[in-house]
């Protein structure tokens, strides 16, 4: 009746228009489905629907008192300068190497920045993140494009954080970030950048800080560490806050609606699921610290206040966070502990963020890396795996330069970058190309073989029994394109004939590989994306091989 008194009953039942569904003809599966894929709920009986807010705002809860300063920060610092290194190799006026070649050194004066965010990627074979010397930087669980934990921006300008760390002193009420972002480029700044880890350092307001981010090598999580060093002649109590932005898909905007959130008091663990993301439905991102939270809230709205400003979050203001959780908020994780740092002590405490496939991983995961214990160990063993790999082949040349590529950065980037994450700054793809990662891993032949070998039989599984192949496909399910592009097809017996040189290892070619079946593309077809299923046909690595070759060589008019 409404819709005849506004002229407009040729928009019911339409596409994209309006549909009357009944709910005493629906289960109770379906109507909750409603409500959560729904992006405004308009309730009758709550008031009338001109007056209804389109919104599913939580009910307003009493805001928590404001934190009243006891003390004024002193007048003179007592914590020691940081100084600029010296000696730096290649040193372009913001940076070089370290004299060994181990790490990578920004120096950072107050206000000062780099040209363009200067980026380390942190990762292993299913978990990752890309941090800038900003701090910040975004995080992601299997796959880099397509299950963000937090948001990839692609701003080279403000480099917006989508993740921070806070500190704030519990006497003087003063909030920064122990990294230049999003509130600490007030005092200088020290970042390297090394293998499988970075690590930020400042010398201010009576405390040096230390943060140090890494990726362990076998598990799905991201280490935060904080170090303090009291340098005033009184205790000192500090607050840290993390504060991560929930994605759990490609962008915010298109999965913060079905995000929901809750905290398991037992791990004292921030947890978070969408499961509107298909192919991650069952993943469980979570957040946990070393010790009993002070506070934690996972209503981003709440933390970060009316404006909005991640450099001033008005939660920060107020003596703890509210602890709210629950779906239809704007998603994050914020969790917050108490430092207590005795005059002239060192003081250590972490973060763990991470994503487990159920209730049980993500239990298991937040009780293993809470210990101290194990992310010592783990940055121990994340030490030793990358030495091992990158002194495997050294070369020496009569440009130093040279040197310092070929034995270190070079190999360390194409692996960690292009094989492991498959992102960067501009760039997040997180899909393997049939070319791009062979030519890859053509640099792992004297260090990895076992990986080399590993991706190559993973690619001929992407190949079709007539011959071509997909040119990407994405984990974890392999879903993919299948094109008309050749410039593919001849990487497989390239690489495969490289592998057996530097190896000798002729048992691969008799490895027997499934191809994938599906109808052909049509004549004016020009590409299909599907997830494709094997067939019942398998082949040697060397029919493969050769199957590529064929359809390599006669696969156009210049062929």
């Amino acid at each position: 009746r409404i819709l005849e008194r506004l002229d407009a009953t040729e928009w019911l039942g339409r596409r994209a228009g309006i549909h009357l569904v009944r709910a005493d003809q629906l289960f109770e599966e379906q109507r909750r489905l409603l409500a959560v894929s729904s992006g405004a709920i308009l309730d009758r009986g709550a008031a009338l629907v001109s007056e209804e807010p389109m919104s599913r705002e939580q009910p307003t809860t009493r805001p928590l008192p404001h934190l009243e300063p006891t003390r004024t920060a002193p007048t003179l610092d007592s914590a020691p300068p940081l100084e600029r290194p010296r000696n730096l190799l290649f040193d372009n006026g913001l940076g070089g190497f370290s004299p060994d070649g181990r790490e990578y050194v920004i120096h950072l004066e107050p206000g000062q920045s780099t040209p363009s965010p200067w980026c380390n990627i942190l990762a292993n074979d299913d978990f990752g993140c890309l941090v800038t010397e900003t701090g910040g930087g975004y995080t992601w669980a299997g796959n880099s494009g397509e299950f963000r934990l937090t948001p990839w921006t692609n701003d080279p300008v403000s480099d917006p954080p989508g993740e921070s760390l806070y500190l704030r002193d519990e006497e003087t009420v003063e909030v920064w970030s122990p990294t230049p972002g999003p509130a600490g480029s007030d005092v200088p700044c020290q970042v390297r950048h090394g293998a499988g880890y970075s690590e930020w350092r400042q010398s201010a307001r009576g405390l040096r800080t230390q943060v140090r981010v890494f990726v362990p090598t076998d598990d799905p999580v991201k280490i935060v560490e904080l170090r303090l060093r009291n340098h005033d002649d009184r205790p000192r109590r500090i607050t840290a806050t993390y504060s991560a932005r929930w994605v759990l898909g490609r962008a915010p905007d298109l999965t913060s609606s079905h995000v929901v959130m809750d905290y398991e008091t037992p791990t004292r663990t921030l947890r978070a699921q969408n499961r509107w993301n298909a192919d991650f439905a069952d993943k469980i991102a979570f957040l946990t610290a070393d010790r009993e939270p002070h506070g934690f809230t996972a209503d981003r709205a709440e933390f970060l206040g009316r404006e909005g400003d991640p450099g001033a979050p008005a939660a920060l203001l107020l003596v703890g966070l509210g602890g709210t959780v629950g779906p239809g908020l704007d998603p994050c994780a914020c969790l917050q502990v108490h430092l207590d740092v005795g005059p002239g002590e060192e003081f250590r405490s972490h973060f763990v963020l991470g994503a487990g496939e159920d209730d049980e991983h993500v239990g298991r995961l937040a009780r293993c890396w809470q210990e101290p214990a194990a992310v010592a160990q783990a940055s121990e063993q994340l030490a030793a795996h990358w030495d091992s790999l990158l002194s495997a082949v050294t070369v020496q040349t009569p440009e130093p330069a040279m040197d310092l590529l070929l034995n270190r950065w070079a190999l360390y980037q194409g692996l960690s970058a292009r094989v492991l994450a498959r992102t960067g700054f501009y760039q997040s793809s997180g899909a393997f190309g049939f070319r791009d990662q062979l030519q890859d891993v053509l640099a792992l032949v004297h260090c990895d073989a076992s990986r080399a070998r590993a991706h190559i039989l993973e690619c001929a599984s992407r190949q079709f029994e007539e011959g071509d192949v997909l040119h990407w496909w994405h984990p974890p399910l392999g879903r993919g394109v299948r094109t008309r592009c050749s410039d593919d097809l001849l990487w497989l017996p390239y690489v495969t004939a490289r592998y057996v040189e530097a190896t000798g290892d002729l048992h691969i070619l008799d490895e027997e590989i499934p191809f994938l079946s599906a109808p052909a593309l049509d004549p004016d077809e020009h590409e299909r994306y599907s997830l494709f299923e094997h067939g019942g046909t398998t082949a040697s690595l060397f029919e493969h091989c050769r199957r590529s070759l064929e359809r390599g060589l006669t696969s156009g008019p210049h062929g």
